[in-house]
């Protein structure tokens, strides 16, 4: 089974900026603000999600250089 796939980040930033609009212009129905305000709070859960990853695999990489040099530094 096929694993599915994240949208980009910048995407979920567009698609989080176009329900800001849309809410903040004060022209949509209570029905559609709603539905835009319930995708934007997805988008952002999305997009914290992905945020997440990159901080942990951006600490991996500190900890593993911080790891290689204490090592070189043993030689």
């Amino acid at each position: 089974m096929a694993k599915a796939t994240s949208p980009a980040i910048e995407d979920l930033f567009e698609h989080i900026e176009d329900a800001v609009a849309a809410l903040e212009g004060g022209e949509l129905p209570l029905e559609q603000a709603l539905t835009r305000y319930e995708a934007g709070l997805r988008a952002m859960k999305q997009a914290r999600g992905i945020l997440d990853r990159y901080a942990a695999r951006l600490e991996q990489v500190r900890t593993d250089d911080g790891a290689s040099a204490d090592k070189a530094d043993v030689e």
